[in-house]
């Protein structure tokens, strides 16, 4: 079972709708994610061309977005119970991630299916790479 404990950098965001597929967060992207021993979990998701454009606004899906609140997990899923978000319609709400180990420093994370206001059914894909300690 993978250990999730530990700070997680960001390397790819994949956003399936339907047959398509896109980029979002840039190209690459930027994200840090963290999981801590007492239950406590944060998230940022950027796109690096958006923050050098120095523009005050943002997508909440494709160029900024955070959260943090706690986590768990249970077998193959994880659990995020969000107390502060970027978005406040996210406050309060329970993100769940299914963690497909890569390799021994990289997982991904998928979403779970959700379904559109269009009818399509859309999944996102989040590679993390495992920060080594003290870095």
């Amino acid at each position: 079972m993978t250990e999730l404990l530990g700070t997680w950098t960001l390397i790819s965001c994949v956003s399936q709708r339907g047959d398509k597929e896109r980029s979002t967060f840039g190209d690459p992207p930027a994200g840090q994610l963290q999981y801590t021993d007492d239950g406590r979990m944060s998230a940022f998701l950027m796109d690096p061309d958006w923050a050098a454009a120095g523009d005050p606004r943002a997508d909440s899906f494709t160029q900024f977005f955070s959260y943090a609140g706690s986590w768990q997990r249970e077998g193959d899923r994880v659990m995020h119970d969000i107390l502060f978000a970027s978005q406040p319609t996210r406050v309060g709400t329970r993100f769940v991630r299914l963690i497909v180990p890569v390799d021994d420093d990289t997982i991904e994370l998928v979403t779970e299916p959700e379904v559109s206001k269009s009818g399509q059914t859309y999944v996102t894909r989040l590679r993390w790479k495992r920060v080594p300690a003290g870095k």
